[in-house]
């Protein structure tokens, strides 16, 4: 029997997949400090936001069950998005699924959590942009949304469903398990405390991730 799986939310944009190298231990979560001026301008870049994706999950967070050890997205969601929001929100499934196959995420009591035994997560999950990470940057409404989100599930994986649906290029990356580790309330008070009425920039890192004021 399905259970319906509230979930919460943060993020968007679309990118094309990235290729997701051999994973290296979780415990060098700190950024490396050095690096030469050619490789940050090639590297560092910021991350385009799919709005209507992003925006979704407040009316799409109720059709993303668990179902025994994975996720279903009901297709009864496409009465309520486009056809595209919803293919976007069902690969944004496939990929979680599949980090709770590889052992990276999993369930506890009904809810999507971090697995704190996994240690075969690095840098190298972050794909081919940035040398340190990511950076997403929310508009005011976007980043209003998202904490609607949050606060009406009172959980994190929404965040995570909503971040993979509008930037698939975040899809087979660590990214999903620093929101999970973060926490709820974390992640809520960083996104209120950052809204200045201008939105907010994230910056995702191996292990962590920080928001600053636009």
């Amino acid at each position: 029997m399905l259970k319906l799986k509230k979930t919460a939310i943060i993020l968007t944009g679309v990118l094309a997949l990235t290729a997701v190298a051999p994973l290296a231990p979780l415990a060098a979560s700190a950024a490396p400090t050095q690096q030469s001026a050619e490789q940050a301008n090639k590297e560092v870049k910021q991350l385009s936001v799919d709005t209507e994706t992003l925006n979704a999950i407040t009316d799409i967070e109720k059709f993303i069950k668990l179902d025994g050890d994975h996720y279903v997205l009901d297709p009864a969601a496409k009465e309520v998005v486009s056809e595209r929001v919803f293919n976007n929100y069902s690969k944004a499934v496939e990929s979680v699924n599949d980090q709770l196959k590889n052992g990276i995420l999993q369930t506890k009591n009904g809810e999507l959590v971090a697995n704190p035994n996994h240690e075969e997560i690095g840098t190298n999950m972050y794909g081919s942009w940035h040398w340190w990470g990511y950076a997403l940057t929310l508009s005011d409404y976007e980043t209003k949304t998202q904490i609607n989100a949050i606060e009406n599930t009172r959980d994190t994986s929404a965040f995570v469903f909503s971040i993979l649906a509008a930037i698939p290029g975040l899809q087979g990356t660590i990214v999903p398990a620093t929101i999970l580790t973060t926490g709820v309330s974390v992640v809520l008070d960083r996104l209120k405390d950052h809204d200045n009425g201008r939105g907010v920039t994230i910056n995702f890192h191996p292990g962590y991730f920080e928001v600053t004021s636009n």
